[in-house]
């Protein structure tokens, strides 16, 4: 292989692994899912809790940290709709 053919594999190469890591972190169902609030999507956005179905992540502002909030008794947090619903109407969905 000559030098260009080896420059443009070894990018080709360094693309795969930076695409790899980027969707390798969209979704872990071993974390409690907490936000990261500087990312914009996150803020002022009911996000599901992965360990407590009484609870969701909340971004007030991009340089706050999210906070769990607890659900109203008698309820679960729905990551369709993401509101607390009352347990009648909640069911268990994937994480991922």
């Amino acid at each position: 292989l000559n030098c260009t053919m080896k420059s443009a594999l070894l990018l080709i190469c360094l693309a795969f692994f930076v695409a790899l890591l980027s969707t390798g972190n969209a979704c872990d169902p071993n974390s409690d899912n907490q936000p990261d609030c500087s990312d914009a999507s996150n803020v002022q956005t009911n996000i599901r809790n992965f360990w407590d179905p009484t609870r969701y992540w909340w971004c007030e502002s991009s340089t706050s940290t999210a906070t769990a909030v607890l659900c109203p008794l008698s309820t679960g947090f729905d990551p369709t709709k993401k509101e607390c619903v009352s347990w009648s109407e909640w069911s268990w969905t994937a994480y991922c």
